[in-house]
């Protein structure tokens, strides 16, 4: 984890603003590098263990490098994530991106030019805008251009750019993973590849725990964690009334690990609900829900003095899990495009609220589900083995592959939501109802110029997000995650610079 900006043109003093603004994402050090034309600086978040500090930036004498993520590549030995990707780019030039193994935004400063570039899932965030005097700025997060930018934009997933070049869209050719010939091979596939990506996750022995709703996915992450680090640790919170906390004692009491568990109350939800959604720059309203158990649990882990942990994000985006959204579809290719859908809008989404409130808590998760060998696979596998049955259960391939691996009621337990595991969902619905009215949000919705909300519960977050973030930049950079809004199927166009 770390926070990154910089200017390509004349600073001013801009560069030390955006990265005061961002200083929750590293608070362990600021490292600039500056020269006439290029000036880019990092915000580092040190997490202990094997895992060097100061490994966010790197300069070698002539090149300087910023870089939020972490770097997988097999060759790594050593060096730092910020020196494996200042050797790719020495040997490869611009075509660095496409052999990453990892996730990443990052900037490359030398002879004067500047590179910027994000992995193509969108894990980790950037944007970017020109300042009044036509230079470039970039961010890790928008709040950090407010007010020295005139127009934020987000940096798409998947391009490499820079002002001679352009937007560049890259293709990933940094992992390969096997054919296959049926259901049979593919469950060993995915199973392989997913202990994989936990053990070189875990390589630096940085992370000591595993933040555990209850859920499938996250029960797996544990399951897998265990295996390499018996004395791995579990964080849980919920409330009283979540369905998710009697599973996870479950599985924590089956695998013999430590558990960690906060109970929280509406209270606890009023206190952290503004700063939640200032944090992760959305009033989405499922975005918002799971907002409130992320930031708790990141807040009771930040507490726990734990810097690293694991998470079972990106198993419903890739193998199919959001059966309450796949279902709506009337007919295989209308199932299909929704769960397309929903791998395309992750970054400014699901793992924008990911990214927002991890930072905001400084503390890093790493996230076995989205391992490029593993939703490059994901992507191989048909629609019909992750989807299965008259019931149209989700994620079919990856429970099968565990079978046997926890209990049985753990590995084909039903969809729900974090916020409705917790217990969160129910409660801030009920708040916002009580609230604001339907006519309210009727009035609302006429107002040319308004973002069409889908309930008086997106006002009423809507209403708290305007509060801290006025700048009407931030309503158009709002991701819409619900597959019914027409702007769900939303595509990237090529930006111009």
């Amino acid at each position: 984890m770390a926070g990154i900006a910089g200017i390509l043109g004349v600073d001013n003093g801009k560069l030390d603003k955006m990265l005061e603004r961002i200083e929750y994402r590293g608070p362990h050090e600021r490292r600039i590098y500056r020269n006439d034309t290029v000036n880019i600086g990092c915000n580092e978040l040190n997490i202990g263990a094997d895992c060097k500090d100061g490994s966010h930036h790197t300069f070698n004498g002539k090149t300087s490098v910023v870089l939020d993520g972490r770097v997988y590549n097999p060759k790594k030995g050593n060096s730092t994530d910020a020196e494996v990707l200042l050797a790719l780019y020495d040997k490869f030039g611009t075509k660095f991106a496409g052999k990453i193994d990892g996730d990443f935004a990052c900037a490359i400063s030398g002879n004067g030019r500047m590179l910027l570039a994000r992995d193509w899932a969108g894990i980790k965030p950037l944007y970017y805008g020109h300042d009044c005097e036509g230079a470039l700025c970039f961010a890790s997060e928008a709040k950090a251009l407010v007010d020295i930018v005139d127009n934020i934009r987000e940096f798409p997933p998947g391009y490499v750019y820079s002002r001679e070049l352009g937007f560049q869209k890259f293709n990933s050719e940094a992992v390969e993973t096997p054919e296959f010939e049926d259901y049979g091979q593919a469950k060993k596939v995915v199973k392989q590849l997913l202990i994989e990506a936990t053990e070189k996750r875990m390589k630096d022995n940085a992370v000591t725990g595993v933040l555990l709703s209850g859920g499938l996915d996250s029960s797996l992450i544990a399951y897998m964690a265990y295996q390499i680090k018996p004395d791995i640790e579990c964080f849980t919170v919920s409330m009283e009334e979540g369905q998710d906390l009697p599973l996870a004692r479950c599985v924590t009491k089956y695998l013999g690990v430590k558990h960690h568990i906060l109970m929280f109350g509406e209270k606890e939800i009023n206190e952290i609900l503004p700063r939640a959604i200032h944090h992760q720059e959305m009033y989405e309203e499922s975005c918002v829900h799971g907002a409130i158990a992320n930031f708790l649990a990141g807040r009771f882990i930040n507490a726990q003095q734990v810097k690293c942990v694991l998470t079972g994000e990106g198993a419903d985006e890739f193998f199919a899990g959001y059966d309450g959204q796949f279902k709506q579809g009337s007919n295989p290719e209308e199932v299909a495009s929704i769960v397309d859908s929903l791998i395309n809008v992750a970054y400014n989404t699901a793992l924008q609220r990911l990214d927002r409130l991890n930072a905001a808590n400084s503390y890093e998760s790493r996230t076995p589900f989205l391992d490029d060998k593993v939703m490059d696979f994901a992507l191989k596998i048909p629609l019909e083995y992750k989807i299965h049955g008259e019931e149209q259960t989700g994620k079919w391939i990856v429970r099968q592959a565990f079978e046997g691996c926890l209990p049985e009621h753990i590995i084909y337990q039903t969809k729900r939501f974090f916020a409705q595991g917790s217990g969160v969902a129910y409660i801030m619905r009920k708040q916002a109802e009580e609230a604001i009215s339907e006519a309210e949000l009727t009035e609302f919705n006429r107002v040319e110029g308004n973002p069409l909300l889908s309930s008086v519960e997106e006002l009423y977050y809507y209403r708290m997000f305007k509060k801290t973030l006025p700048h009407p930049a931030f309503d158009r950079l709002v991701g819409r995650w619900d597959p019914l809004r027409p702007s769900f199927f939303h595509k990237w166009e090529k930006p111009n610079l």
